[in-house]
Formats: C-alpha cells, sequence, structure tokens
C-alpha cells in the first residue's frame, strides 16, 4: 500500500504523483520496486500506475527527467524504464549497456541464476504450497509463473490472514532448509493471497543502484511490508528504510524529503487529535484534511531498529 491500496490501481492521487513529479525535476531517481510479476508486458505494468503516468504527461515530464523513473517487475526480475512518450519500455538485459550484464559482479544478481536452479527453487515452493492448500483445506489454488509461485483464492472465497501466514511460514522454512535452494527467494502475505518470488527487493534494489551507479546506503526504500512475512523485510540488508502502512503516509514523506530539500510547498500545519497525539494536516484542492499519526510511524520505526540493538555486556 506504498502508492495505491491493495487491489487497487494508482488512479486518482494528485498530490502524490505532484511529489513523485517534483522528485523527478530536481533530479532524484525514483523506481517502483514491486512483486507484481507480468514479465515485459509492460500494459499490464502501465494499467496499475496509470493516473501517475497520465499526470507525467499532463506536466510534461522532460524527457531526461522521465529516463530517471524505473519500475523492477517480480521483486528484481523485470525492469523497464519511462520512455518521452510516457510509456514504459524494457531495458536491455545482456550485451553491452544490459543490466544483467552490467551487474554479473554481484553474486545474487539476476545475471548470474541458473535456470535449472530457477526452476528448481520453484518446484519446492509449488510442493509446499499444494500441501498448504491440502493439509489447510484452504479454498484456493496453487499458480505457477516464469519467476513465482502463487497461492489465490477460489472464485467466491477469501482465505483467512491467519491461513495465509502459516502458508509463507512453511515456504520460508522449506526452502531455507532444502539442500538444492541456493538462490535468493521472497515468500510473503499479499494480503488476500500468497507468493513466492526467485528473488527479493534487497536484489532489486542492490542490482538496481548498481546499475545506475549509486550507492545503496545513499537509497532510500519506502514500503509497507517489512515484517518477516512481507516482501520488504529483505531491503532493509541494503538500504536505509521507511515503513509507511498507506498512500497517505508516502505522500507525507515525499513532502518531507521535498521541503527539506528547499523546494517550495504549501504550508502545513500541526495539531493535537482527540488522543493527545501529535498530527499533521492539510488542505488539499478538494478541502479535505491527510492525517498523519507520528506515534505510530515512531513506533514502527523502533520495532526495525530492535535487532540493530547489541545486547548489554
Amino acid at each position: 500500500q506504498t502508492l495505491y491500496s491493495d487491489g487497487a490501481n494508482f488512479v486518482g492521487n494528485p498530490e502524490l504523483a505532484n511529489y513523485l513529479y517534483l522528485l523527478l525535476r530536481q533530479g532524484v531517481t525514483l523506481a517502483v520496486v514491486t512483486a507484481a510479476g507480468y514479465e515485459y508486458q509492460r500494459e499490464r505494468y502501465e494499467t496499475r500506475l496509470s493516473g501517475l503516468l497520465a499526470f507525467f504527461k499532463s506536466k510534461e515530464l522532460p524527457a531526461e527527467d522521465c529516463e530517471r523513473f524505473y519500475l523492477f517487475g517480480g521483486e528484481c526480475n523485470f525492469l523497464l524504464k519511462l520512455g518521452s512518450d510516457y510509456r514504459l519500455h524494457p531495458v536491455k538485459e545482456y550485451g553491452a549497456g544490459g543490466w544483467k550484464t552490467a551487474t554479473k559482479y554481484i553474486d545474487e544478481a539476476p545475471g548470474n541464476w541458473n535456470e535449472e536452479k530457477i526452476q528448481s527453487l520453484l518446484d519446492v515452493a509449488q510442493q509446499c504450497v499444494e500441501q498448504s492448500i491440502a493439509e489447510l483445506k484452504i479454498r484456493g489454488r496453487c499458480i505457477r509463473k516464469k519467476r513465482a509461485v502463487g497461492l489465490i483464492a477460489k472464485d467466491g472465497f477469501a482465505i483467512p490472514r491467519e491461513a495465509l501466514d502459516e502458508t509463507v511460514l512453511r515456504v520460508q522454512e522449506k526452502l531455507d532448509q532444502h539442500s538444492s535452494v541456493t538462490l535468493p527467494f521472497c515468500a510473503f502475505n499479499g494480503g488476500s493471497d500468497v507468493w513466492c518470488d526467485v528473488g527479493n527487493k534487497r536484489v532489486g534494489v542492490h542490482i538496481l543502484a548498481s546499475y545506475l551507479g549509486m550507492p545503496p546506503e545513499q537509497t532510500i526504500h519506502v514500503g509497507d511490508q517489512f515484517l518477516n512475512t512481507g516482501n520488504d523485510y529483505a531491503a532493509r540488508d541494503i538500504c536505509p528504510c521507511i515503513w509507511i502502512t498507506n498512500p497517505d503516509e508516502t505522500t507525507y514523506i515525499l513532502k518531507s524529503i521535498l521541503r527539506l530539500a528547499g523546494v517550495p510547498l504549501e504550508s502545513t500545519t500541526f495539531r493535537m487529535d482527540s488522543g493527545g497525539e501529535e498530527v499533521a494536516e492539510e488542505e488539499n484542492k478538494h478541502g479535505t484534511e491527510k492525517k498523519i499519526n507520528f506515534s505510530t510511524m515512531m513506533q514502527r520505526h523502533s520495532m526495525t531498529m530492535l535487532d540493530k540493538i547489541a545486547p548489554a555486556s
């Protein structure tokens, strides 16, 4: 839920779109690193980001700024870049300038993956998902893609969160213990389904930062799934992360970055809510308020820091 709600598309958030536009205009490189794995079927990714791409077009985002907007599909498997026509285009994989060729020096890079090992990982994940369906009596079915295995509900049914989490934990444990699995992976609860991807967002951020010549420590990863059953969890190993829970928090984070960079923005005021917690509020073009609860954001930040605190001697 970083840019849009689960199961939805980016179709109607001009404030967030404007902040992304302003970041691009300031020379920042942006990338949507997503679990959605449509290979290089760009129309499907464009549908997910239709409102954002339309906003860029309406603002006539210059070509040199368009070229700093990327999308990494399937966690780290399919890299696309925005063109001057405001459409996504596959980035060359191999040869001079190819992203897979250029990042082969990184051991876990997709350019080094063996197809036999990819299929072995997917075989183990599929077997575990099918076993979970049977043992937990889940009203769902297993599907397999080029770089992922998924559990989705049957038509007319919903899978309980507990069953989704249990399936994720089973897949993670099975893959961690299986001797034939040597590639990075990500098994996660997608809210209404379960997916196991070959690769993860740690690899995605690392590869993209390397390909663009940027140190990972100068990259900020914003995501909403930093628990061990989420697909943002792995990114914590490679770069600074910001844990949000909805697009409103993403909007506030981007606004803060722009303000710190000295980019002129409309003023924001603060007040205390009925629970005594500090919130920020602002009027958008339609006169509605956006409220950010700082206390809960700090609690999430504290949770991410617990594993970095050394025990007292």
